[in-house]
């Protein structure tokens, strides 16, 4: 069964993924090499498979017109 996740952070050897409200680790071995923070993330088998480029750069688009609104509205004031 496919799922996914959003990478946390890394630790150790390890990568810290967030899957269904839970911390989850993945040996960084054993995963894809242009892996980052943040980035969405197919898991598979127990396996980080793949990096879900679309979903990723949705979230990112969307933190930074937040950002971009935060920063604007602070600026008037």
């Amino acid at each position: 069964m496919k799922q996914t996740g959003i990478v946390d952070r890394f630790e150790g050897g390890y990568v810290v993924v967030e899957m269904d409200g839970k911390m989850v680790n993945f040996p960084v071995a054993e995963t894809p090499a242009m892996l980052g923070e943040g980035m969405v993330v197919f898991i598979e088998n127990g396996r980080i498979t793949g990096i879900d480029e679309i979903e990723t750069q949705r979230i990112e688009d969307d933190m930074r017109r937040r950002f971009e609104r935060i920063l604007g509205k602070q600026a008037d004031e």
